[in-house]
C-alpha cells in the first residue's frame, strides 16, 4: 500500500509528480530506411562513441509501420498534401502481427528490439501494463539497441514500475538509466526520494532531495516548491525539527502560502520560541490568508497572552466589521479583555455591555461594573454590581469581590449606610473580612466627622 505523503494540507501525489515525466513510445515519420526509435532523448555529458546498429530491412520497416497505423492512425506525421490513410484503430490486430513478426526465422536483435517497442506502444494503448513492461524488458534483453532506444525503454520501466507501487524494482531502472545517460536529472533524482520514501527509507530519500537541490543551483534553476516542501517532510519523519524550520524559512520567502505560515509557526512553538510563532502566525494574516473564524481569533488570543492587547482588539474588530467572526458572548467577551487590557476603557466599556446581552450570567455584568467604577462611572458601576449579585453565576469568591468593591463605588457616592451594607455582605469572606471591617470603621468615623462638621456649622 503506498505510503500517504502528507504533514500540513496534502502533499502533491507521488504518482502525479511521476505522471510530469511519461515517455512512451512515440511515432516516427515513415521514410524507408529510417532507424526507428522512440521515446526522449538525452545527450550524455560527455560524447560517447556512437552504438553501431543496423538499418532496418524494408520487410520489417513496413510491418511496424502498418502496426502502427494500426495502433494510433492518428499518430502517422504526414508530408505536406499527404492526406490521412483511411484506417481504424485495432490495437489488438497490431499486437497479433507483430507477435507474428518476432516467429519469423531472419530477423536480428536490432530488428526485435523495435518491434518489442511498438508491441509496448500497443499493450500501453490497450492499457495492459503487464505486458507493456514486459515489452520493455524484452527490449532491453536484445543485444543489438541503440542507446536512445535503452534510455527510453529504461525510462518508460521506472515509471510503470512506479506507477505500480514497485518502488524497488523502480528505483533500480532510475539508476540504471541515470548510468547510461552519464547525467543526473533533477526531476527523476526527486522521483527517487518519493520512491525511498514510500519505502520508508528515509535517509536515501534525504539524500536524493537534497541532490535535486544541489543539481539545481548548479543548473541556474530554480528550485520547485514540491522539492523544498519534500524536504520538510522527511525532516519531520526523522524528528529533525531544526532542518524543518530551517526548509520553512526558505520556502515562504520563494513560495509564501498559509499552510507553510502555520506549520513554521507549530514548529517555532515546539521550540519554545513564542515571539517567532506568534510573528509567523501574524505574518499569514498579515497578508490575508486567515479565512476561517478560528484562525482569527486564536490570533487574539495569542496577542492578548502576549500583552499585546491593542492589536488583539483591532483584529477582532476588523473580522467583525467583515462578517468573517460571529458576535457572540465568546469573541465580544474576548474583544472587551483586549480593550480592557489595552487600557481603552471606553470601548471596553461598550463591548463589555455588548456581551451581557447574550447572557444570563451575572459575570459580565460584574467585568461592567468593573470597567465603569475604573472610569469614575460609580453610579452605573453600582447598579451593574447589584445586577451581578441579582443574576448570580458568578466564580468563587466573585460575590464578595462583587459586594466589595460596590462598597468603594458607594462610598464615592457618599452612601454610607448601602456601602457598610456592601461591605458587611463582603466581610463574610474570610479573605476579605479584614479589609471589609477597616471600610466599614471608616465609614462610621467618617459619619461621625460630618454629623460633627453639620452641628457646628449649625451652631
Amino acid at each position: 500500500m503506498k505510503k500517504q505523503i502528507s504533514l500540513i494540507g496534502t502533499f502533491i501525489g507521488t504518482v502525479t509528480a511521476v505522471s510530469v515525466l511519461w515517455a512512451l513510445p512515440t511515432v516516427v515519420s515513415l521514410i524507408p530506411g529510417q532507424q526507428f526509435e522512440s521515446g526522449t532523448v538525452y545527450a550524455a555529458e560527455k560524447k560517447k562513441k556512437p552504438r553501431k546498429v543496423p538499418p532496418l530491412t524494408e520487410k520489417i520497416y513496413k510491418a511496424i509501420a502498418q502496426a502502427q497505423l494500426l495502433i494510433d492512425p492518428d499518430s502517422i506525421p504526414l508530408e505536406e498534401g499527404q492526406e490521412r490513410p483511411d484506417v481504424v484503430a485495432d490495437p489488438r490486430q497490431a499486437v497479433s502481427d507483430l507477435l507474428e513478426v518476432l516467429n519469423r526465422r531472419k530477423i536480428n536483435s536490432y530488428e526485435k528490439a523495435q518491434v518489442w517497442n511498438t508491441l509496448a506502444f500497443a499493450y500501453y494503448t490497450l492499457e495492459d501494463t503487464p505486458n507493456t513492461m514486459k515489452a520493455y524488458e524484452n527490449v532491453l534483453k536484445q543485444e543489438l539497441i541503440s542507446e536512445a532506444l535503452e534510455l527510453s525503454s529504461l525510462r518508460a520501466l521506472f515509471q510503470l514500475y512506479y506507477s505500480q507501487e514497485k518502488y524497488q524494482k523502480s528505483i533500480d531502472y532510475m539508476e540504471r538509466w541515470e548510468a547510461l545517460r552519464g547525467k543526473t536529472d533533477t526531476q527523476v533524482t526527486f522521483i527517487k526520494a518519493t520512491a525511498y520514501y514510500q519505502l520508508e527509507n528515509f535517509q536515501k530519500a534525504l539524500e536524493s532531495i537534497l541532490l535535486v537541490e544541489r543539481l539545481a543551483i548548479e543548473e541556474g534553476k530554480t528550485i520547485k516548491e514540491n522539492w523544498w516542501y519534500f524536504q520538510v517532510v522527511i525532516y519531520n519523519e526523522l524528528k529533525d525539527v531544526d532542518n524543518v524550520i530551517n526548509v520553512l524559512e526558505k520556502l515562504i520567502v520563494a513560495y509564501p502560502k498559509k499552510q507553510y505560515w502555520m506549520h513554521l509557526a507549530g514548529m517555532y512553538a515546539e521550540k519554545e520560541m513564542e515571539d517567532k510563532s506568534l510573528s509567523a502566525y501574524y505574518a499569514a494574516y498579515s497578508q490575508g490568508m486567515f479565512d476561517k473564524e478560528t484562525e482569527v481569533v486564536m490570533l487574539s488570543q495569542r496577542l492578548l497572552n502576549a500583552e499585546v492587547p491593542f492589536e488583539a482588539a483591532r483584529i477582532l474588530e476588523k473580522g467583525f466589521d467583515e462578517g468573517l467572526i460571529e458576535k457572540n458572548e465568546k469573541n465580544v467577551r474576548l474583544l472587551a479583555m483586549s480593550y480592557t487590557m489595552s487600557q481603552e476603557m471606553g470601548r471596553a466599556i461598550d463591548a463589555w455591555r455588548e456581551a451581557t446581552t447574550y447572557t444570563d450570567d451575572g459575570e459580565l455584568h460584574y467585568r461592567l461594573a468593573q470597567a465603569l467604577a475604573n472610569e469614575d462611572r460609580h453610579k452605573e458601576a453600582t447598579a451593574s454590581y447589584r445586577e451581578a449579585l441579582d443574576r448570580g453565576g458568578l466564580k468563587e469568591g466573585q460575590d464578595s469581590d462583587a459586594n466589595f468593591w460596590m462598597g468603594i463605588s458607594l462610598m464615592q457616592l457618599k452612601e454610607w449606610d448601602d456601602a457598610t451594607a456592601a461591605f458587611r455582605a463582603a466581610a463574610k469572606d474570610k479573605d476579605r473580612a479584614k479589609t471589609a471591617r477597616q471600610y466599614i470603621a471608616y465609614i462610621r468615623g467618617e459619619k461621625r466627622r460630618l454629623k460633627a462638621l453639620k452641628e457646628m456649622l449649625e451652631a
